[in-house]
């Protein structure tokens, strides 16, 4: 196994995450499990407040339960395992071709991609990227939490997630309430 340089250097420690997805989908299963029951109950001419929120009560219990090994093993990923994918220490940003300093980062974005999305970039994955005078620097499989991380370390830093990521984010979190918007006028 390669060693990994990264290890060696004093700082937070960020590490590709393997856990966000299982977590994701079991978040977005509580959220879209109530809108169906509730379509449902309207499209039967059934609905009862209740039901709808006995529903919501069970699947964010169900979900939580469900999540509870992917939250610990997230937690340990985030601490002790997983590839390192950068340091922030009070120096910059180590990652696995050297050091860029505060001073020389522009801006840093974060930017979701979706897995087996056709893009025109070769970047399937989710990533940061670093801007700086003379270079875009790209960080593969960077956790949200980077930026969390650079502007605890440098609070002056423009970093933030893209707008475009922005939209995609936001589209998913609507999509069960549009979803169950167009079932109800189709129905």
């Amino acid at each position: 196994m390669k060693k990994n340089h990264l290890r060696k250097i004093n700082g937070d420690k960020i590490r590709w995450q393997y856990f966000t997805w299982p977590l994701l989908i079991l978040l977005y299963s509580a959220i879209a499990t109530p809108c169906a029951v509730f379509v449902g109950s309207l499209s039967l001419g059934k609905f009862d407040a209740s039901e709808c929120l006995s529903a919501l009560r069970v699947s964010v219990e169900v979900c939580l339960i469900l999540a509870t090994p992917f939250i610990i093993l997230y937690v340990l990923n985030q601490q002790f395992f997983g590839k390192i994918i950068c340091v922030i220490n009070e120096n910059g940003i180590h990652h696995k071709d050297g050091l860029i300093k505060w001073e020389d980062i522009t801006k840093i974005e974060y930017e979701v991609e979706l897995y087996g999305t056709v893009i025109e970039k070769e970047h399937r994955f989710c990533h940061a990227v670093i801007y700086t005078e003379k270079q875009n620097i790209i960080l593969l499989h960077a956790p949200m939490y980077f930026i969390f991380k650079v502007k605890k370390n440098k609070a002056s830093l423009d970093a933030k997630i893209s707008k475009s990521s922005k939209w995609t984010i936001g589209f998913f979190l609507a999509l069960p309430i549009i979803a169950s918007l167009v079932i109800l006028l189709f129905k």
